[in-house]
């Protein structure tokens, strides 16, 4: 009888024991995935990502390249706007943060922390941090985290859920608001790490070369585009100017908070003319703003907006200007 019970406790013993050993196993390989993935050298990620603004969705393939040369961090995210045909690059290279449009041989240069500054679905270190802070699921074929997640300017975004493979690989990133309702996504079609990868991909002109899209009319054809958010103003007056050679859409509101945006594609350049900013850079997912004394200005896809006002603050003005939307609605 004796030896029966003994027999019985040591496997149940053996039980607990396994089951242990496997649940810190468990752990450990996570531990482990996300420690390589912090220990990464460089990384290319390319996907597509649509975004909802205010029922407008919009459409972009994106290209997320990182590398760790010479203990210094080198990013480059080229967004490139299906419905425009443009593209529109930020880089972080040894001389500081640029905003480039390749088609016009533009740039505007940043003293900036990005990317650092805010988390971003396309940016690999946002998402292992992701996955570090937040409760994660082991599923058939990776793991699956969900989680709190707000984003600098963008104050819709209030939870994020992220899909990985068995390698840590990124899958999607999907990006909800206090509704539940999905306001970005990004899906995942290709990622790669360790490549070899030299600062000659980094630098400005030769970013500029590499990139294919060539400047279109339906850039400019687009304009002007409206605001949604009218922090209770009325479109007053709209007009078009020319001064220097470019076409400027000037929209002036009115009502409990007045504003004016001028808005403008730039002239196609022979040769890179590059811009310093002293202002602000504000990052936002799919363009970036900045702002000088009452005067913010956004840029996305080779389109220059920039608002006016005395009346509104920091961020109402960045509410209008990341509501606007094409001609046909007003």
């Amino acid at each position: 009888m004796n030896k029966k019970i003994i027999a019985i406790a040591v496997s149940v013993i053996v039980v607990i024991v396994i089951g242990v050993s496997w649940f810190f196993l468990k752990s450990t390989s996570l531990n482990d995935l996300i420690e390589e993935a912090n220990q990464c050298q460089s990384y290319q990620l390319v996907g597509n990502m649509e975004m909802l603004e205010n029922d407008e969705l919009k459409s972009y393939q994106v290209t997320s390249t990182y590398a760790r040369i010479d203990k210094k961090d080198y990013y480059k995210v080229e967004l490139y706007d299906k419905s425009l045909n443009q593209s529109q690059v930020i880089v972080r290279n040894d001389e500081g943060v640029f905003v480039l449009t390749p088609s016009l041989n533009q740039a505007f240069q940043f003293q900036s922390e990005w990317p650092h500054n805010s988390p971003k679905p396309y940016i690999y270190q946002s998402l292992v941090s992701f996955l570090k802070d937040n409760k994660s699921e082991k599923v058939k074929d990776g793991y699956l985290v969900q989680g709190e997640m707000t984003y600098e300017n963008d104050e819709r975004v209030k939870s994020q859920e992220v899909k990985f493979d068995k390698s840590l690989k990124p899958v999607y990133i999907s990006v909800f608001d206090q509704d539940g309702t999905e306001v970005i996504k990004v899906e995942v079609t290709s990622f790669e790490m360790n490549q070899d990868m030299k600062k000659d991909s980094f630098l400005q002109n030769n970013i500029i070369k590499e990139t294919k899209t060539e400047y279109t009319d339906s850039v400019a054809a687009s304009l002007p585009l409206y605001p949604v958010s009218l922090m209770g103003s009325t479109l007053e007056n709209e007009k078009v100017s020319t001064i220097d050679d470019e076409i400027n859409h000037i929209l002036k509101f009115t009502g409990e908070k007045s504003f004016t945006i001028v808005e403008k594609t730039s002239k196609e350049n022979d040769d890179l003319q590059i811009e310093s900013i002293d202002g602000n850079m504000i990052d936002m997912i799919d363009g970036v703003a900045f702002e000088n004394d009452q005067q913010m200005t956004y840029i996305s896809s080779g389109v220059v907006c920039s608002l006016y006002s005395n009346d509104l603050t920091s961020q109402e003005k960045l509410a209008v200007l990341s509501s606007m939307q094409s001609s046909q609605v007003k």
